[in-house]
């Protein structure tokens, strides 16, 4: 592996071309005239080593103040580039770290509110049904007093049928106004616990294996650890 040193000639910055990729290195201008576009080339040497080769004639390098051509070098040495010494720095050839966040904490607070939301649904069509059933024994108690006449025993059976009525639609009324309640509870700790542990950003209503799939936090853009 050779990697070529020099400055980018349209912005002056320091170019470093590695493994066929080109990366540019600090600020605009801050590379002199006299580093040329490719000045030193560097590559491994074992140990840490590094061999530095000039890669012009009228290229000047120096090392620890000692003008070369070829040398090696480790990171410890004192690379300058030009007439004007501009301080090579090594950390320009070093690749950058990659930050990764975990979350699989996430998975587990997606189960969660997953198997809630199950339970929510199940609950509504239980709802819905007692819901239906309410008025069928409305309907029931209404023909039996038609049909059956008024003596007392269908009178205690009417009722009877007219106070279970009313006692399943006072608990579907309930119910009605609990549920959207504890629904919104629900979202609402859930909002708070699902975020990006990096920048703390909501991750959605999306499940959890979505999250896998992306690979990296929509806004910090920081990789997931699983």
């Amino acid at each position: 592996m050779e990697i070529i040193i020099g400055r980018y000639q349209q912005t002056r910055q320091l170019c470093v071309v590695k493994d066929g990729k080109s990366k540019l290195y600090g600020q605009s201008g801050s590379v002199p005239m006299d580093v040329s576009r490719q000045h030193i080339s560097l590559s491994p040497a074992g140990g840490g080593k590094w061999k530095i080769k000039n890669l012009n004639e009228r290229n000047v390098t120096f090392v620890n103040g000692i003008a070369i051509e070829s040398k090696v070098i480790s990171e410890k040495d004192k690379v300058e580039l030009g007439n004007s010494h501009f301080l090579f720095p090594w950390n320009a050839i070093q690749d950058p770290k990659v930050e990764t966040v975990d979350i699989r904490p996430l998975k587990r607070i997606w189960e969660e509110y997953d198997e809630q939301r199950m339970e929510n649904q199940i609950a509504e069509r239980k709802f819905n049904a007692a819901r239906s059933a309410t008025g069928i024994i409305t309907m029931l108690a209404i023909a039996c007093s038609l049909l059956l006449g008024h003596g007392p025993i269908y009178i205690i059976l009417y009722a009877l049928a007219i106070g279970i009525s009313v006692i399943f639609t006072i608990q579907a009324y309930t119910k009605s106004s609990e549920m959207p309640r504890r629904q919104r509870e629900r979202n609402k700790r859930f909002q708070q616990r699902y975020v990006c542990p990096k920048c703390g950003h909501f991750m959605g209503f999306q499940d959890y294996d979505v999250l896998v799939q992306n690979g990296a936090c929509p806004y910090c853009k920081t990789k997931y650890k699983i």
